[in-house]
């Protein structure tokens, strides 16, 4: 039975939620190291900040600091004050500010290292909420593939839903589209990359600098459906960087398999209280190869410039940015309607402004406000043809205005969009406004920390139909749409020794797309024929995760589950399949009676498998295990991943579910160099959803080698070492060809 099924996920779930003071004399003690080996890190400057008071580590990572920032109040007044910051910093490792009363009970201090470091000066924005770090500069460098979402592949239950190389993107914990969030430096992208397989991110991975994962009840300050967490980027070049001379970041490198080749170049100018930023990036790939051959019309040419100004002040500063990104790419051919393949030109120009202040009132301590600005526009021709088929554009302005402190934070947002297709595609013009107000809480309560948060919006969807019938849809269907929604989180975190508890629930609701109301016609870049649903109500899922962890300095394990269950839940799906092979013939077409009402004729050369949206009952479950074993130089990390997806409406598994996977990483550090030894067992997908086809197991084999100094970094990888023919079970191509076989990876920086 379903209910005996995932009673072992809801029992370690509700059992784990329901589940070393300082001397009083007037200092502070500790050791700190290096995030990654665990070992003791010497000269780490500790130091009050805007006071002269300082101390370093000594060969073991010790430190003793005398604290009399404010020498007429006593030490216990000193840990209840909120504003003494104590700053751990050294060059090659990312500075660390901790507030003194969050250092009761903590005599470790870790620090994460910096591939290339860039002199920073202090601008007041610090970052007042810890994150779980997916990927810092260096694990990006050594995991550095052609896009986002094949460098996350490599962590556990992050796959890839691809239809090639190109324009592939992640699905976490068989979550995909909107269900969880990428943002970048902490806004939406604001392309069309989560609501169609074809749609690229318009994001190039190597002007990211680190990549955070958002989980819990602080989600909900990025949307309102965060249920699978948020992938926020952070980009070089921020205001949150400010230098104090002229710097300039050199980048380059490239991949065999589809001979790709990129570089960019980063410019940081300060100018007595002003910096200009200015980054140029190009990218180029042929088409992408596999063990059995070249996937045609899988090129791509991107190219990407941006300049940023900004004005610091003594409380804050205010910036602007410009940026223009454009990209060529092709999608591979099919029989399914186009034979040679599609080819997509997207254009997108940003501007942004971002104002932060440091503020004292009440609790609150920094106000932000950032803008941006987006035109969108996406083309999609049929192969050598010099006149669009399909045109999907958008106009988006994004406001944001937060209020903010490491206990209670509050914002309100307000996002409005003019979507405009055009060619042959019958969507209606359709406005969209989403105003919403949101709040995050966090309370020590004994020896908890409780966490809190909310995000109560509304939508409004109003079409404006251009025709006087359609296809599949009625035109008196196709009305305004409102839609109130409230999403909301609470959550705990418990330590006690070396173990750290944490659980929570969240509630998320989830307006349908314009594409999942309003569809009506041939998708070129999919191969499908989309037909919306103009009476879809809100998607709600309700979640429950917990994770329980031990850290010690030279071993980690950690356990988390997790539990997602919608009522209703959307999915364009396919509406047949012709069980005969689509070949023209001397009697036409197999499947082209009347009785075949899932196949649409006349679009492109011949046909394509019509696609509708609903919404099903759905529960979606798993649970990932890590763990991290340092000796010395070695270090040994193991991951393993799981994550099981049921169509409750139809009895049968939910579609496009990534399969288990072992991910097993051997490194070695020696002064400058790291030697990293890669082995990933993927299982094989025998759980299918409609439509679906089985997908074996494989064996991957990666050596990834890099040298770093404070200055520059360079990386090699050979993946897929033994070239084996491998299949991705999210690939909507995997009819087509495998995966890459052998690929060659090089990248290097420069700073100076």
């Amino acid at each position: 039975m379903l209910q005996s099924k995932y009673s072992y996920h809801i029992f370690i779930c509700i059992a784990i939620i329901l589940g070393n003071v300082f001397s009083q004399d007037n200092s502070i003690s500790g050791w700190v190291l290096d995030n990654e080996t665990n070992k003791p890190i010497k000269d780490v400057s500790v130091y009050i900040q805007e006071s002269n008071l300082i101390t370093s580590t000594d060969l073991d990572g010790y430190f003793n600091l005398f604290v009399c920032p404010k020498c007429n109040i006593s030490i216990d007044e000193q840990n209840d004050s909120k504003d003494i910051i104590i700053v751990f910093d050294l060059i090659g490792y990312e500075k660390k500010n901790i507030q003194f009363s969050d250092l009761k009970n903590r005599n470790q201090i870790r620090l994460k290292k910096q591939s290339i470091e860039l002199k920073s000066i202090h601008i007041h924005d610090d970052n007042i909420y810890k994150s779980d770090l997916l990927l810092d500069t260096k694990k990006l460098e050594e995991n550095i593939r052609s896009n986002l979402a094949n460098t996350l592949s490599y962590q556990p239950n992050i796959g890839v839903i691809s239809f090639g190389n190109v324009t592939s993107k992640p699905i976490i914990r068989g979550l995909s589209g909107d269900r969880f969030l990428l943002t970048k430096d902490g806004m939406q992208i604001g392309d069309l990359s989560q609501t169609a397989i074809d749609h690229v991110i318009t994001l190039d991975v190597t002007e990211v600098s680190n990549i955070e994962l958002i989980r819990g009840p602080r989600a909900l300050f990025y949307g309102s459906n965060p249920v699978g967490g948020v992938l926020n980027t952070l980009i070089f070049g921020n205001p949150k960087t400010r230098v104090d001379k002229f710097y300039k970041k050199i980048k380059f490198g490239g991949e065999s398999f589809n001979e790709g080749i990129f570089g960019n170049v980063v410019f940081f100018m300060p100018i007595k209280n002003n910096q200009l930023n200015i980054y140029i990036n190009n990218r180029q790939t042929e088409n992408q190869t596999s063990p059995i051959g070249t996937l045609v019309n899988t090129h791509s040419m991107t190219s990407n410039f941006k300049i940023g100004f900004t004005n610091y002040q003594k409380q804050g500063y205010i910036n602007f940015v410009v940026e223009s990104f454009n990209m060529d790419y092709g999608i591979p051919p099919s029989s399914e309607g186009h034979i040679l393949g599609v080819d997509i030109v997207l254009k997108k120009n940003t501007l942004q402004i971002n104002a932060h202040r440091d503020i004292s009132f009440g609790d609150f301590n920094q106000l932000d406000i950032k803008y941006n600005f987006i035109d969108y526009e996406h083309s999609e021709f049929e192969n050598n043809v010099d006149y669009f088929s399909v045109q999907l554009a958008k106009n988006t302005h994004h406001f944001k205005l937060e209020i903010l402190s490491e206990m209670i934070s509050i914002g309100t947002e307000l996002e409005y969009r003019d979507f405009i297709p055009a060619g042959f595609y019958w969507t209606p013009n359709t406005d969209e406004t989403n105003v919403s107000f949101y709040g995050y809480i966090k309370k020590n309560y004994k020896k908890y920390n409780v966490l809190g948060s909310f995000r109560i919006g509304h939508i409004i969807i109003d079409p404006k139909p251009n025709y006087t019938s359609y296809a599949n849809l009625e035109v008196d269907e196709i009305t305004k749409r409102n839609f109130s929604y409230i999403a909301s989180s609470l959550g705990f975190e418990r330590k006690i020794d070396k173990w750290t508890y944490k659980g929570w629930f969240m509630q998320t609701m989830r307006p349908p797309k314009i594409e999942e109301l309003y569809s009506d016609g041939p998708h070129l870049g999919t191969y499908a024929y989309e037909i919306g649903e103009p009476n879809l109500d809100l998607e709600k899922i309700y979640g429950i995760e917990s994770i329980i962890s031990y850290q010690s300095n030279s071993f980690n394990v950690s356990l988390t589950n997790f539990l997602n269950y919608s009522p209703y839940y959307y999915q364009m799906t396919k509406m047949g399949e012709c069980e005969e092979e689509m070949v023209l013939g001397d009697e036409g077409y197999p499947c082209s009676g009347p009785e075949y009402d899932f196949i649409e004729w006349g679009s492109g050369p011949g046909w394509l498998y019509m696609y509708d949206t609903k919404g099903v009952e759905a529960l979606i479950a798993g649970f990932e295990f890590n763990l991290k074993y340092n000796l010395k130089n070695l270090i040994v990390n193991y991951d393993f991943s799981y994550v099981l997806g049921e169509n409750i409406s139809f009895d049968e598994p939910l579609s496009y579910i990534n399969p288990a996977k072992h991910i097993l990483n051997v490194g070695y550090d020696k002064n400058s160099m790291n030697y990293n030894l890669r082995l990933s067992k993927i299982h094989s997908q025998n759980r299918l959803g409609e439509f679906e086809t089985y997908t074996p197991s494989a064996f991957l084999m990666d050596i990834i080698l890099s040298y770093k100094n404070n200055r520059q970094s360079f990386t090699l990888q050979i993946n897929n070492i033994l070239d084996e023919t491998y299949y991705n079970h999210l690939s909507k191509i995997k009819f087509i060809a495998p995966e890459p076989g052998r690929n060659l990876v090089l990248s290097y920086n420069l700073l100076f």
